[in-house]
């Protein structure tokens, strides 16, 4: 649980305190999928660090935010829609692309209020994800 709460403050100090990166962090607690996209994102060349939960991914935001993250909308515990509203309320701006086998109207309607810059349907082709995932990459360059 000491990780968790840690986790959750590093969120709450917000991203002035943070050093960037160029990662893209992989969030879904379906391993087959994060094993996958971890693979498909790497071949083009992006460094990766991938989670089984929305938790154990604050737990690891202590020391440096993302370029990019790429999360499923429904996972145990802290869901994806929860995610990004916690680092938008903490002002974490990491582009975030989330990917979902379910789409309900009104969470999708609170994720592009959060700022969220796609929202895909599984499945989802390899070009289409890293097409978005190359874009993402290139706002979040822009803006550091």
């Amino acid at each position: 649980m000491r990780q968790c709460a840690a986790g959750v403050a590093a969120a709450e100090r917000g991203s002035s305190l943070m050093k960037h990166s160029e990662t893209v962090c992989i969030v879904d607690d379906d391993d087959a999928v994060r094993d996958s996209m971890r693979v498909l994102v790497e071949s083009y060349g992006h460094p990766v660090s991938d989670y089984a939960s929305a938790m154990t991914f604050l737990d690891d935001l202590r020391d440096s935010e993302p370029g990019c993250l790429l999360l499923d909308l429904h996972m145990p515990g802290m869901n994806g829609l929860e995610l990004v509203e916690l680092l938008r309320r903490r002002h974490v701006r990491t582009p975030v692309i989330v990917v979902t086998a379910r789409n309900d109207p009104q969470q999708s309607q609170r994720l592009r209020d959060a700022g969220v810059l796609a929202l895909l349907n599984k499945p989802v082709t390899d070009n289409e994800l890293i097409g978005w995932i190359e874009q993402a990459l290139a706002r979040d360059r822009a803006a550091h």
